[in-house]
């Protein structure tokens, strides 16, 4: 009798043990996927602010047919954390555009 006792209680122990385990892996489970949501909600934020800025140096530019060397510099710079952080779209073309501009020297690149 006390046999059955003490296995029962030992039964009833280690299921709260697991139960609490289990309860406490599941938050921590959702705290992930929500940390993960919330950062691919701020990447494709980062991708259009930057897009944005690629696509407005190009068409305040576009007309000249050239463009200062620092801020061409700027433009690359832009564009290589675009594409890291996964954007592509007509961002590409216009940069290959931009390859065939002048390319105005200025005293603030060295």
């Amino acid at each position: 009798m006390t046999q059955t006792i003490i296995s029962t209680a030992i039964t009833f122990i280690i299921s709260s043990i697991l139960g609490y385990c289990v309860s406490v892996i599941k938050q921590y489970k959702k705290k992930v996927e929500d940390k993960t949501e919330n950062e691919k909600l701020q990447n494709i934020a980062l991708q259009t602010l930057l897009k944005s800025q690629l696509t407005n140096t190009y068409f305040v530019y576009q007309e000249l047919g050239e463009i200062p060397d620092y801020v061409y510099q700027n433009f690359l710079d832009i564009l290589q954390v675009y594409e890291a952080l996964g954007g592509n779209s007509y961002i590409h073309t216009i940069a290959h555009k931009m390859e065939n501009w002048k390319i105005t020297k200025t005293d603030i690149l060295k």
